[in-house]
């Protein structure tokens, strides 16, 4: 169960920061600028990461399962 959760955490976490940080390209020097929206979800997705658990924190979790468990430990229900 925690593998699953992991991946989620992992694979949504990922995405929001490729996503941002494409936002932040786009904005250039003002995504860095307190007066634009795109700087505050830089800094609350930063925060998020950093207390949901980093990236490798998430990667250590699965492969620990899947060593424990094999692949069924990531497999979708009624799969």
């Amino acid at each position: 169960m925690h593998a699953k959760a992991s991946t989620a955490k992992l694979a949504a976490s990922e995405a929001a920061g490729r996503v941002i940080d494409r936002c932040v390209q786009i904005f250039g020097g003002r995504g860095y600028d307190r007066s634009y929206p795109v700087e505050r979800m830089y800094r609350e997705l930063r925060v998020d990461r950093i207390w949901e658990g980093t990236s490798e924190i998430q990667r250590l979790i699965i492969a620990n399962e899947l060593v424990k468990r094999g692949t069924r430990a990531l497999a979708l229900p009624g799969a």
